[in-house]
């Protein structure tokens, strides 16, 4: 594999992308296999093993997620106008009804500080140093080549 391929994504193939149209359509695995024209295997091996695939299908889910939101978003604010609207007029109801939706537990939580001792900060600051830590290692160059070993396996699946 040279630098560039690493650098720049393999495409899925045309089998895979039906797949993938698939599963984001709601699709078991046997039913975008079916679509596709492979095994089921094949398909559960792309969606655990092949990188390619799994980044095509969480970029397509990152995409759907994010137009539902931007929808969601819009129909919110609508709604938090005419609430507003309600509530500028003197309604109590809509008032009362925005207290008991939102509630206040929120505000204590928000308010609530963090350690208060030396030993505390400390106590939190190696922990996120642990994490961190972590990271480092689960992104190593053995774990990359065998996510990689993995993920060329289960594209040899498709023809075979």
């Amino acid at each position: 594999m040279t630098e560039s391929d690493r650098i720049r994504p393999r495409e899925v193939s045309d089998r895979q992308s039906i797949a993938i149209d698939a599963l984001i359509g709601g699709a078991t695995h046997r039913e975008a296999a079916e679509k596709a024209s492979v095994q089921r295997s094949t398909v559960t091996a792309w969606c655990n093993y092949n990188t390619p695939f799994k980044a095509r299908l969480n970029a397509r889910r990152q995409q759907r997620l994010q137009m539902g939101g931007e929808q969601l978003q819009e129909a919110l604010g609508a709604a938090i106008g005419v609430l507003a609207a309600s509530i500028s007029e003197g309604n109590v109801d809509s008032s009362l009804a925005l207290i008991r939706v939102v509630g206040v537990d929120h505000l204590h939580e928000a308010a609530k500080p963090g350690p208060s001792t030396s030993l505390g900060v400390q106590s939190g600051l190696a922990s996120d140093l642990q994490a961190e830590v972590m990271m480092d290692l689960l992104g190593s160059p053995e774990f990359n080549e065998e996510v990689e070993r993995r993920s060329e396996q289960s594209a040899r699946l498709e023809s075979g």
